[in-house]
């Protein structure tokens, strides 16, 4: 029975972390994952070298869960602890050997990130920016670093509609530009779950702006429909342009949803320019913002401006 089994699961992980001075990292989609891949769990608790805390927190959390679906520890301050939980298949006659054996493949997943850190460390976040160039976004659409030179222009224009001061634009400004240079780090390319998170701890490393570091990280919020909004200022306007140039690139060149497909999501993209333009509290003009989106895409649309953005009101006031 999965009830039954869900249930053993969370008491075998609980339990486990207890007994080993520690509290588990609340995860649910995990705790369901486990249920779902065992028959008969048996927790066990293993360790790992200290050193690998100076690994960001949530690559290593990543690192155990994806990969493993190992559960993390933390103490009771929410400091992460070198200890994880693995659950087992069934009840092994030695444990102490399974454990063991968790403990050698965690330790070589754990390497790998600390290798990746390491390699990414030799150039920094806004030294990226140029290897978006390599990088194809659309072949109708350009690179990703033509997109990111399109809604960094998007996003200064509503600073300046919202009446942002020059120093909160040029964070909005510097936040845009930063957003997508992740994408090529190698830690994002072991881990494509943690863009924006990998970015936000790389911007914090290297000393940039705080509000900078949060927004690289907000910018793909709302994550679905009902998904949390950015807690920033910054990281709303840049989300905000980024599926504005989104949704009018694909409008503009035929790529529109149908009844049986939407393939790039553009009716989630939608519900959250609707709902990221209703969080901030300057009222702004859907209207204009189209325009400035189509504007920067002039030279990639393939049918009339004024056509695309009609079917672009009507597309979101549907969705509205």
């Amino acid at each position: 029975d999965r009830n039954e089994r869900l249930s053993l699961v969370e008491m075998e992980v609980e339990t486990t972390a207890q007994i080993s001075g520690g509290k588990v990292v609340p995860d649910k989609e995990l705790i369901e994952e486990v249920a779902d891949l065992v028959e008969y769990p048996v927790a066990c608790c293993g360790s790992f070298d200290q050193e690998f805390l100076k690994v960001p927190r949530p690559v290593v959390i990543e690192a155990m869960a994806a990969h493993q679906r190992y559960f993390a520890m933390e103490d009771n301050k929410g400091n992460l602890l070198p200890k994880f939980i693995a659950v087992n298949n069934i009840k092994p006659k030695d444990l102490a050997v399974v454990t063991r054996g968790h403990e050698r493949v965690l330790r070589a997943r754990l390497a790998d990130a600390r290798f990746f850190l390491d390699e990414d460390a030799k150039k920094p976040l806004s030294g990226r920016l140029e290897d978006l160039k390599q990088v194809t976004y659309h072949a109708k659409l350009g690179t990703s670093f033509e997109k990111v030179e399109r809604f960094t222009s998007l996003a200064g224009y509503i600073a300046d509609k919202l009446g942002l001061e020059e120093t909160a634009k040029a964070k909005v400004i510097q936040a845009a530009r930063l957003c997508k240079c992740d994408l090529v780090t190698e830690m994002v390319g072991e881990f494509p779950s943690l863009q924006g998170v990998v970015g936000r701890e790389y911007a914090l490393r290297e000393g940039q702006d705080a509000e900078v570091a949060t927004a690289i990280a907000e910018h793909y919020m709302p994550m679905g429909g009902e998904g949390e909004l950015p807690g920033s200022v910054v990281g709303s306007i840049v989300g905000l342009a980024d599926r504005l140039d989104t949704i009018s690139g694909l409008f503009g060149i035929g790529e529109t949803p149908t009844g049986a497909a939407d393939p790039y999501g553009l009716r989630r993209a939608a519900i959250a320019v609707i709902r990221l333009i209703k969080q901030v509290a300057t009222p702004l003009s859907l209207s204009g913002l189209l325009d400035h989106a189509l504007k920067g895409l002039s030279d990639r649309l393939s049918r009339p401006a004024a056509q695309v953005k009609s079917e672009l009101a009507d597309f979101i006031a549907s969705r509205y």
